[in-house]
């Protein structure tokens, strides 16, 4: 099976594209317009939700499940084929015992667990994040880039024996984690392993990667008009990173006019969890215990890829 080649996708569209929308500063009245447009031109996107408040000081804020206005609206989108996936428990660090009480709460308003989880900033009980996402020696360096960018925050989620630990919950519940973001729009040409396990990482099932458009005008640089031909072209798949609750209220008339121009080009516009089944349908679950040495070299281009400056692309 060659995975390089391209993917046929269903019903006869010329590629896949999907959002991962981290919930960060997410709040009703803001967030409610930018899925109204989503989901008007087509696009279904995976929102990532937090089942709890905060305990102590948020790290960026937002609406959780226990809002109930907020809760409702969820219901709505999941109605809607959005797909509901998990920021954590809470917009902070949360021990073992709360994200228990986490999983919970989001299987009894959704009836199921996430198929998704997505690590959040400043979360003690992350999985495998900071330089413990990356194979040494690349995690080395990535460490001392962390310490050169004042970042040395310690993460406990896959550690046994830590009042934070929960992988063997992740690995029981969840079946794909993002790691890797990438600058260009084609997630599917940077990482052509996903979704994929990884042994040395045991406690995820599947990893996938992203493309970077965590902000407004990241997002409208990553989908400008020849990148979105570009997709097409190449018959890829794009999973865009960002945070529609940040910067994208009110609405600008570029992002209007890029999300309605993408809607037009006959894609596959479906949540990130079903774009990433259907990939590891058609090329096959990969497990990195194979593929070693070729997922170093994709380490080391990310890392090389985050150390360069933003390219206007």
């Amino acid at each position: 099976m060659n995975r390089n080649a391209p993917i046929r996708w269903p019903h006869g569209r010329r590629f896949a594209f999907t959002i991962t929308d981290d919930t960060d500063r997410a709040l009703l009245p803001q967030i409610r317009p930018v899925y109204d447009l989503l989901l008007e031109n087509g696009i279904l996107p995976t929102k990532t939700v937090w089942p709890l408040r905060p305990l102590g000081k948020p790290v960026t804020g937002g609406d959780t499940l226990e809002d109930r206005d907020y809760a409702r609206w969820i219901m709505e989108l999941r109605a809607l084929g959005v797909e509901i996936a998990l920021h954590g428990v809470a917009d902070g660090s949360s021990s073992r015992d709360r994200v228990i009480d986490g999983l919970t709460a989001f299987r009894e308003l959704l009836g199921h667990d996430p198929t998704m989880h997505i690590n959040h900033v400043g979360q003690r009980e992350a999985l495998y994040w900071g330089p413990a996402r990356l194979d040494p020696p690349l995690s080395w360096a990535y460490q001392t880039y962390r310490k050169f960018r004042g970042r040395q925050d310690p993460y406990e989620g896959h550690i046994a024996g830590s009042k934070y630990f929960w992988g063997d919950l992740a690995q029981a519940r969840i079946r794909y984690v993002r790691n890797l973001v990438w600058r260009d729009i084609n997630t599917l040409k940077m990482d052509s392993l996903m979704p994929y396990h990884d042994p040395r990482r045991p406690y995820v099932r599947y990893w996938f990667s992203g493309s970077n458009g965590s902000s407004l005008n990241g997002f409208c640089r990553l989908l400008s008009e020849e990148n979105q031909d570009r997709l097409a072209a190449e018959g890829g798949a794009s999973i865009v990173y960002t945070h529609l609750g940040s910067g994208f209220y009110p609405i600008s008339q570029e992002f209007k006019r890029l999300v309605r121009r993408l809607a037009g080009l006959n894609g596959w516009f479906v949540p990130a969890s079903a774009l990433l089944d259907y990939v590891g349908e058609q090329r096959g679950w990969k497990n990195l215990a194979n593929h070693r040495g070729e997922h170093l070299l994709a380490q080391a281009r990310w890392l090389l890829d985050r150390a360069t400056p933003a390219r206007n692309s």
